[in-house]
């Protein structure tokens, strides 16, 4: 009986129907054959003619309507059930249209030939595309290529072969021609017969993945290269010429120990450019800090570890920045730190971070060392660090001097403008 209970509610309102329209005929036609032969002939025989006749109206007339008001009634019951449950299923569509049309990552469906059919305020505000000019067309249209491409979609069942939900990345061209790095995910849609009807699609904008990655990258470039180009070659260096020192020692006691003092001077130097490679190894979380907490803390940790007296002064608001102004920004500093440290053998240092009228971020960073021997002509060890900032100015749309005279120390002055849109570092030209 729970069996039958259960499949007659689960049943739909059509199948019910169904089921009553080929039920309900034999049932009442058992019922007054029963009657029939049952009470209408024990009437006749035993009550009369008259009694007979009543009976028969009685019957007939009460079971017609009684019959048929049960049944609609079911009916009329199953009607509201279904009609409340359509209801509620469509409350939950449109709370759930609403929530993504209104979503701040680009969702969208296609058609099962990969056309789009819908497009929400995400994807409006990502590519700049109204979904008048979107709807219809493939999403195709709108991609310069994909970095990983998905199985496409096919009509028909699905089996053991049929695409999965897919995370793939790829580059977008806007409306106004630019082009910007998303990650796709896209899930395959299937009715109750697991039948494909199409594809959901949420896109995001990954620029600043991509740029992070990109500084990334470009750090462990640097700390390879200052490895090789300066403890490596200087460890090579000191066992030269110990080894030399191994053949003078009986020869040249007094040289020997004269030499093994500036060796001590050399080892010395080298643990401090380890403990700087260190120290530069270290993350820095900016965005759980915020861009000026985190300046705050890399510099004093960084004066404490390099034995640098640094003065930091900011003048203005720095918590606006974009997301992606502030790491490239903050490697600018870095860069500028760590030359000061491998280079101008100075002991003070100043940092300031000036917000000048009509939008523009001035960042200065001047030291008391040795200076470069000229402006144009820096050290070599220090020429791929200021190449590599002129790029992260260059990709700010900023500016960048350098100033600096033989025992006058160095100044190196960094000016962006802060709401322009960068260009990510490290990006393909696309």
């Amino acid at each position: 009986m729970d069996v039958l209970r259960r499949f007659w509610q689960e049943s739909p309102v059509a199948r019910r129907v169904h089921l009553l329209r080929w039920a309900l005929p034999p049932v009442i036609a058992v019922v007054v054959l029963v009657y029939q032969l049952g009470i209408a002939a024990w009437a006749h025989d035993h009550l009369g003619h008259l009694a007979h006749t009543l009976l028969e109206l009685a019957f007939y007339g009460v079971l017609g309507p009684v019959v048929s008001w049960v049944t609609l009634s079911w009916i009329g019951i199953w009607l509201r059930e279904k009609e409340a449950a359509e209801q509620v299923a469509r409350a939950r569509e449109r709370h759930l249209a609403s929530i993504t049309d209104a979503s701040a990552e680009a969702i969208l469906s296609l058609a099962p030939d990969g056309t789009i059919r819908s497009w929400n305020r995400g994807a409006t505000a990502l590519f700049g595309y109204t979904p008048r000019e979107t709807i219809g067309r493939p999403l195709d249209a709108f991609l310069v290529r994909r970095l990983h491409a998905p199985r496409p979609l096919h009509r028909g069942r699905r089996d053991a072969d049929a695409p999965v939900p897919v995370h793939y990345q790829a580059v977008i061209r806007r409306a106004d021609g630019q082009q910007i790095p998303v990650e796709v995910t896209q899930t395959p849609l299937a009715d109750d017969d697991q039948t494909l009807t199409g594809a959901a699609v949420i896109l995001r904008d990954i620029r600043e993945q991509k740029a992070r990655e990109a500084i990334l990258a470009e750090e462990r470039a640097r700390i390879a290269r200052d490895l090789h180009d300066g403890v490596a070659q200087g460890l090579y260096f000191l066992g030269l010429k110990l080894d030399f020192l191994r053949r003078q020692v009986h020869r040249d006691p007094t040289g020997v120990t004269q030499e093994l003092k500036a060796l001590k001077q050399t080892v010395q130097a080298q643990i401090q450019e380890v403990r700087r490679t260190i120290f530069a190894l270290r993350p820095v979380d900016l965005e759980g800090l915020g861009f000026r907490q985190a300046v705050e803390k890399y510099v004093a940790e960084f004066g404490e570890q390099m034995g640098l007296e640094i003065c930091l002064r900011v003048d203005g608001d720095l918590g606006h920045l974009s997301p992606l102004v502030e790491p490239q920004l903050f490697r600018v500093l870095q860069e500028a730190l760590n030359n000061v440290a491998k280079h101008a053998r100075a002991r003070h240092v100043e940092v300031c971070f000036r917000v000048e009228p009509g939008g523009w971020l001035a960042l200065t960073v001047s030291d008391d060392g040795i200076g470069l021997p000229t402006p144009a002509d820096p050290t070599p060890n220090g020429k791929i660090g200021l190449r590599q900032m002129r790029e992260r100015i260059q990709a700010l749309q900023g500016q960048m001097t350098l100033e600096s005279r033989p025992g006058a120390g160095t100044t190196l002055q960094v000016r962006i403008p802060v709401q322009r849109e960068p260009q990510p570092m490290g990006e393909e030209p696309l």
